[in-house]
């Protein structure tokens, strides 16, 4: 029986985690990173190119270039694998080669749900998707009826992606242990479940969202085997993975799914500045379809201090970080937004909005939404959220740049004084109905006042999502 080559390529590069040059994590950490990256962005000449007076960059310069050095960047650093603490390593050749066989489109779902992800370029008129929600907990009685609500538009949402429960049969989920694997199957039953009351079989569905060791995803992926969903793998900051990674993306390639690999990268963490988790996110966007050998990957700029990414410096920073990858390569990838206020408040829809049109104008092709109160606690999301992720996110396709980064200028004061305490907002039992599926008034009034805003400053919210 021949040999699937995406796990022939995969084997190669887990002999290589036995093979490559030992590292430890401490070392890759505190001096590999730092001094690799501070030494690429003075050689190219991208220190304190940082803009905080426009948060969205236009200049396709200066994206080209730190492109160049991401390149660079991924080349001379490759992958720590922290288990044996051995480096991956990739040469130009296999780069190029996964840049030039790399798939013109990924098709998600099935029948009337499925979609059709594409690159997309800065500025680019393809709709992206949105996957729904990012994680966050939610009480087990709730899980049935939100997913339901999430879902229910099937212009605003395309794939599943699902809450985490806080129970399974009302004991507490704990990773590592028996109960994770037991939920990680039930995860998966009560998402078909959700889909069937919705009338959304064929949508595609990403993994398991509670997830957050092997065993979870181990149990998930069966009762999702099938073309068309997706298993999601994430890896540690900066530029390392794991056996975990592993794992989860060969099983999923055992039950024909999608790869969607990903590795975050933080201002103020061992990437350094914004220029500097520009240059480590360009290199993870290059390296994991390389490595890990991911149908598309899901990375993005984070603000270690302010525990979200939709203050100036991460909006710049994603801005140039997704610019440079969709000019100069064909990848896909899925960004991500993550808002500090909580729902039923007017700072989440502007975290979003200004989040959303960044990514979508810079050239991500899909995103995963929303990430209500940073994900901090139980019950804080509802289907409001994903609406209105979904409705920024598509409608913003084909609008320029320069429209965006003045509209960011005019929005960012209304709520970046407030990134450092943002409001918590109300659980989604105090400002929406499940059984109706419907905002409360209260939380209407505010999507429709924050809406009108953004419309008179030239965001193009007048389409039809809604039916």
């Amino acid at each position: 029986m021949s040999m699937n080559l995406k796990v022939q390529k995969l084997l190669n590069n887990l002999d290589k985690a036995y093979t490559g040059p030992i590292c430890s994590v401490k070392d890759w950490d505190i001096k590999i990173i730092p001094k690799t990256i501070m030494g690429k962005l003075k050689e190219h000449g991208l220190e304190k190119t940082y803009d905080p007076d426009n948060p969205i960059n236009t200049d396709d310069e200066l994206a080209d270039r730190f492109f160049k050095a991401g390149y660079e960047l991924a080349l001379e650093l490759g992958m720590l694998c922290e288990d044996t603490e051995r480096i991956i390593k990739i040469d130009e050749k296999e780069l190029q080669e996964c840049m030039r066989d790399y798939q013109r489109e990924n098709i998600l779902g099935s029948g009337q749900d499925q979609v059709v992800m594409k690159p997309r370029r800065p500025e680019d008129p393809y709709p992206p998707l949105l996957a729904a929600s990012l994680g966050i907990v939610c009480s087990e009685e709730n899980y049935l009826p939100l997913v339901e609500g999430i879902i229910r538009y099937k212009k605003l949402v395309d794939v599943l992606h699902g809450p985490t429960l806080a129970t399974v049969y009302g004991r507490t989920v704990r990773s590592g242990t028996p109960y994770e694997t037991l939920m990680g199957r039930y995860e998966s039953q009560l998402k078909k479940e959700a889909l069937w009351r919705a009338g959304r079989e064929g949508m595609a569905c990403t993994g398991v969202a509670g997830a957050v060791t092997e065993f979870g995803h181990l149990a998930g992926a069966p009762a999702l085997a099938g073309t068309g969903n997706v298993t999601m793998s994430l890896c540690p900051v900066e530029l390392k993975c794991t056996f975990s990674n592993f794992h989860r993306i060969m099983q999923g390639l055992n039950y024909g799914h999608k790869i969607r690999a990903g590795g975050f990268s933080y201002i103020g963490g061992y990437a350094g500045p914004p220029e500097g988790a520009v240059l480590a996110n360009i290199a993870t966007d290059l390296l994991i379809p390389t490595i890990l050998q991911s149908d598309y990957t899901s990375s993005y700029v984070y603000d270690i201090q302010l525990f979200g990414n939709c203050g100036r410096k991460a909006l710049w920073a994603n801005s140039v970080a997704i610019q440079a990858v969709s000019r100069n390569t064909r990848f896909m990838r899925n960004k991500i937004v993550n808002e500090t206020a909580g729902p039923c408040t007017e700072m989440f829809l502007y975290e979003a909005a200004m989040g959303l049109m960044n990514h979508c104008v810079s050239g991500a092709s899909k995103t995963t939404q929303p990430r209500s109160a940073g994900g901090r606690y139980t019950d804080y999301i509802t289907p409001m959220e994903a609406w209105w992720c979904g409705e920024v996110f598509k409608s913003c396709a084909g609008m320029t740049r320069k429209t965006a980064n003045e509209i960011a200028k005019k929005i960012l004061p209304k709520y970046e004084d407030q990134l450092k305490n943002p409001p918590k907002g109300k659980p989604v039992q105090e400002c929406f109905d499940l059984k109706a599926q419907r905002p409360s008034p209260e939380y209407q009034a505010i999507y429709e006042k924050v809406r009108s805003e953004l419309i008179e400053l030239g965001m193009p919210l007048d389409k039809v999502y809604y039916e």
